[in-house]
């Protein structure tokens, strides 16, 4: 009976074993995309490898990115990356390596770039274009067409920016890894290129070397593991990766000088547009010192720094606004990392102070809906209830939550109100919500918290600024309490103002942002001119220039003589085309209020800021890079599209496993009457299931019909 019964089930199997095969062959091409080894064309993804060299200078990083590509395939392909960048570098020349040539890019019209391409690629030439994305300046599209079979192409982007300062002691360098896929409001449509994120197994690679004739008293990265090696007496020193890394999270490098508040002067020596003749631009660089900083050292892990902070923070009062982003993008890390935000804000309020929390996703909704409510030990322990019952759901409309603040009369106007917004930034509608803010903020500031790597750079940081506040980054391996109570102090600190530049105008053609335009400083904030010199500069040795401001506490001028000497210049036209960025970015926020703010700038004639960028090659949101190869590529009208996916954020999609204050550095303690926050199965943990035991079955079956097979 036995035999009987086996028989029936071999010819059943015989019957249906093409059958069987098919699935198996469609579950082992699952398997090995999981496995990013192809991509949906069934060839290997044609990005191999993102290599960052930067040279910090002073407080000056120069960067060049090179991206190598390998076409393994036997017919051209067309490449596209979406590439996570800063708003606010410089982007200043862009080329591509082929084996027998380099083609060095230019900066055109996006129009007429876009033409260029098209027809170069349409003849059969290798072609290259590089683009800002118009509603999210923090992404840059390359497309590189025709490459050639079996052929390593190299792309190489060079950038500069000027470095960040935090906690009136270090600078922090931060070089974006990846990005989220965005949420396309219902009120702005989206005309930009989407955000995938999947299959790709490319290597990340970050190398920087540093000076500083300050000397540099620690370096470090608090994201990932580095070597850092110091030469030349502590005043330059190299970094590199420990490890292999994938960019799934973004790199953050901190480092501190002596007398970091003195001011830092960077010449350099170029040509004029259009014309052989030599020109000099200087950029100073100064931190005022409004606070006496409590920090010994570049790690801000102590507990008594913490303290410090909310002690300055209780002596103040003001109406606390969190708008606080549930959005489905915020899922997994992210969500707790916002939750462990927004305690933190709490536990550091002022006792003398009202506040409020809007929730949103596509709708938002008040903590209170009478209005602000005044801090008490029981408030803040409600409060802190309510936050560890969100969870993360619907879409991302920022606007709507933004205009109901501001729409919201100010609940006492002796308490100045400031608003906190703790967002990962994916929307669509970027210049929109700035157009909004810039138009009706009055007295209030706005202050940002990007959340995660992957978040948009461009409206956290844009927000800030449009906002009169700052913007701060943290990720998944950052101390939160830390950054929150420190934006916190930030934002409610005085100010400098009436800071002047004043220099011999026989020598000077330009200073950048324009002197007759009154600015201001804040603490942690590092105030940086362009001086233009004119030709005559050259046949000097050296040129006095004059910075002062009145100190917001001692009432005092504080003036700082400095000397530009010629003698120092580097070979470079890095410095002129910052300055020139930042004209660009002027006209850009003077354009979005509507002339409602001062020109910052100063621009002879009627040149536009596109004629500008393409006038310098300094790149913005209405030009590109665009080149074309003298080669023709054979076969090019068999050429393949390829989208190249970004890696996912390491912490989008996936949970902590254990509670919202899990950190490697120390983490504020609740109040004593706040809960625990509830604990939850991860749910990276589901996942890694569901894909362990999909291989169990694929190899089951395997096995099962090959020996039915036989």
């Amino acid at each position: 009976i036995n035999a009987e019964y086996m028989g029936i089930i071999k010819m059943s199997f015989q019957k249906y074993q093409l059958v069987g095969f098919i699935v198996i062959c469609l579950l082992g091409l699952a398997f090995a995309q999981e496995l990013c080894l192809i991509d949906s064309s069934g060839e290997k993804v044609p990005l191999r490898s993102i290599d960052y060299n930067i040279s910090v200078y002073e407080t000056l990083a120069d960067i060049e990115i090179t991206q190598t590509y390998f076409n393994d395939r036997d017919v051209p392909i067309e490449t596209q990356y979406l590439l996570p960048v800063n708003p606010d570098a410089a982007f200043t020349r862009m080329e591509i390596l082929l084996p027998n040539e380099t083609i060095r890019m230019r900066v055109r019209g996006k129009d007429e770039a876009k033409k260029i391409y098209d027809e170069g690629k349409a003849n059969g030439k290798t072609v290259g274009m590089g683009s800002l994305q118009e509603s999210a300046l923090d992404i840059m599209t390359i497309k590189v067409g025709n490459i050639p079979p079996n052929t390593t192409v190299k792309v190489v982007i060079g950038y500069v920016e000027n470095i960040e300062v935090q906690e009136s002691l270090f600078y922090n360098l931060i070089i974006s890894s990846t990005l989220t896929p965005r949420y396309v409001s219902r009120l702005s449509p989206n005309t930009s290129a989407p955000i995938t994120t999947g299959n790709v197994d490319f290597t990340w690679n970050i190398i920087a070397t540093m000076y500083s004739s300050k000397g540099l008293e620690a370096v470090q990265s608090s994201t990932h593991d580095v070597n850092v090696d110091f030469s030349l007496g502590k005043k330059s020193a190299r970094v590199s990766f420990k490890n292999v890394e994938k960019p799934n999270r973004n790199f953050a490098l901190q480092f501190s000088t002596a007398d970091i508040h003195q001011p830092t002067v960077i010449l350099s020596e170029h040509t004029l547009f259009n014309s052989s003749e030599t020109a000099y631009t200087a950029m100073i660089s100064f931190m005022p010192e409004l606070v006496s900083s409590p920090y010994s050292s570049v790690i801000i892990s102590d507990d008594e720094v913490l303290t410090l902070r909310k002690r300055r923070l209780s002596t103040s009062r003001g109406e606390f606004i969190i708008v606080f982003d549930r959005s489905g993008s915020m899922n997994g890390r992210r969500i707790a990392k916002a939750k462990e935000s927004v305690v933190a804000f709490l536990n550091a309020l002022p006792s003398d102070s009202y506040f409020n929390i809007i929730i949103f996703d596509d709708k938002y909704e008040p903590y209170s809906k009478e209005g602000s409510i005044k801090t008490s030990p029981e408030s803040i322990r409600k409060a802190t209830d309510y936050i560890y019952t969100v969870m993360d759901r619907g879409g991302t409309e920022i606007y709507d939550p933004i205009k109901y603040v501001l729409d919201t009369k100010q609940v006492n106007s002796d308490y100045p109100r400031y608003i906190f917004l703790m967002t990962d930034g994916d929307v669509s509608n970027t210049d929109q919500i700035l157009s909004f803010v810039s138009g009706n903020l009055g007295s209030t500031k706005i202050s940002a918290l990007g959340i995660g790597s992957g978040a948009s750079t461009y409206l956290v940081k844009s927000i800030a600024k449009v906002g009169k506040g700052f913007s701060y980054f943290v990720t998944d391996k950052e101390d939160v309490s830390q950054k929150v109570v420190s934006l916190m102090l930030k934002t409610i600190s005085a100010s400098c103002e009436k800071i002047t530049v004043s220099y011999d105008k026989d020598l000077v053609a330009q200073a950048i942002p324009n002197p007759e335009v009154e600015q201001v400083v804040t603490v942690n904030e590092v105030y940086n001119t362009f001086i233009v010199f004119k030709p005559s500069f050259a046949q000097q040795k050296s040129a006095d220039v004059k910075v002062s401001y009145l100190h917001p506490q001692t009432k005092k001028q504080v003036t700082f003589n400095i000397i530009v000497e010629k003698s120092t210049s580097l070979r470079t036209d890095s410095i002129m085309k910052l300055g020139i960025h930042k004209i660009l970015k002027s006209i850009q926020e003077w354009k979005r209020s509507s002339g409602k703010i001062s020109k910052e700038f100063y621009v002879e004639g009627d040149i536009t800021s596109k004629d500008l960028s393409v006038r310098y090659q300094v790149l913005n949101d209405e030009t590109a890079f665009v080149g074309v190869s003298d080669r023709t590529v054979q076969n090019a009208n068999n050429s393949q599209f390829i989208n190249v996916d970004n890696y996912e954020s390491i912490d989008y999609g996936a949970s902590n496993s254990t509670s919202i204050f899990s950190s490697s550095a120390p983490s504020p303690s609740p109040s004593p009457s706040a809960p625990s926050p509830p604990s939850a199965p991860p749910a990276s943990t589901f996942n890694t299931s569901i894909s362990i035991m999909l291989h169990i079955g694929y190899l089951t079956l395997l096995m099962l019909t090959f020996l039915l097979w036989q």
